[in-house]
């Protein structure tokens, strides 16, 4: 089985808790991934909208330390992990700060958060702004440094601007369907189109809130629910896995990277091909970062 997955919230909890990266409380281990037969797996560094400026650039040279120690090292040709972030408060306003993220190796950089911050409004808040100046140059400032700018966590004012002003595919790394289960979290059918138009990709993610709307009573068929519909909007090439692991309690019966043989055969169940299967959960997302 192969997987490549877009969102793991996994160094948060090894920093936030002193855990070991080996811990068995973690969903992400290494050792918990060793029945794939090829792994690719992005680590977010989430910094939370109270932690801000110097603070939130320092919590990411925290966490970035840890995936360079740990993490970097077990790089091989069938094992892969990528640093990410999620939160553009990281660089404080300070757009010449992205340079220094390329620096250590960050591939997408998640704008916003749930609420403001310097560069733009997120799914909660309260205004009715999307990108500020300092964020429209930071898109530009992501793009000029081969940092792929997510769109999970946008508002919907901010997702249209960097639409209009995006010259590189976009990415939500985490995001489901707003018409299966209207979230302030999921993408339209609209914003799912001009992801897919750009030559992006979007990553489903097993949060219940973002599955049903009775978040207690999701269920893997909720999941594959959500596929079904993307795949109806023209997603084949464009749907992946974001799980986000680590950073919510996600469903039961998917609650660890060991359970996605589970996933897997469910799918089998519902329908869905092996060829199309393994486009979702391995090759349009290898595809797309390759």
């Amino acid at each position: 089985m192969q997987l490549f997955d877009l969102h793991a919230d996994t160094l948060f909890r090894i920093y936030t808790e002193n855990l070991s990266p080996l811990s068995t409380k973690l969903s992400v281990t290494p050792e918990k991934a060793l029945f794939l037969e090829e792994y690719k797996q992005f680590l977010a560094v989430w910094i939370p909208d109270d932690i801000r400026r110097e603070k939130a650039f320092a919590f990411f040279k925290n966490c970035a330390d840890i995936f360079k120690k740990y993490y970097e090292p077990l790089n091989n040709e069938n094992r892969q992990f990528y640093l990410s972030v999620e939160n553009g408060s990281v660089i404080g306003g300070d757009v010449s700060k992205i340079s220094v993220l390329k620096e250590y190796g960050v591939k997408t950089l998640t704008l916003v958060y749930n609420e403001d911050n310097e560069l733009g409004s997120g799914a909660f808040s309260h205004t009715r702004k999307g990108l500020t100046d300092t964020g429209i140059k930071a898109v530009k400032e992501l793009e000029n440094n081969n940092i792929f700018v997510d769109l999970s966590h946008s508002s919907l004012y901010t997702f249209y601007d960097v639409a209009k002003i995006s010259s590189k595919p976009m990415v939500a790394t985490h995001s489901n369907s707003y018409k299966i289960c209207p979230h302030k979290r999921n993408l339209t059918d609209e914003q799912f189109k001009i992801i897919c138009q750009s030559g992006g990709v979007v990553g489903v993610n097993f949060y219940p809130p973002f599955l049903n709307e009775k978040a207690n009573e999701a269920k893997v068929d909720d999941v594959i629910k959500h596929i079904y519909h993307f795949l109806s909007l023209g997603g084949e090439d464009h749907i992946c896995i974001g799980s986000d692991f680590d950073g919510c309690e996600p469903l039961c019966e998917l609650d660890s990277i060991e359970k996605m043989p589970f996933f897997y055969d469910s799918m089998l169940k519902l329908g869905f091909n092996e060829q199309l299967i393994q486009k979702i959960l391995y090759y349009n997302a290898h595809n797309f970062f390759s």
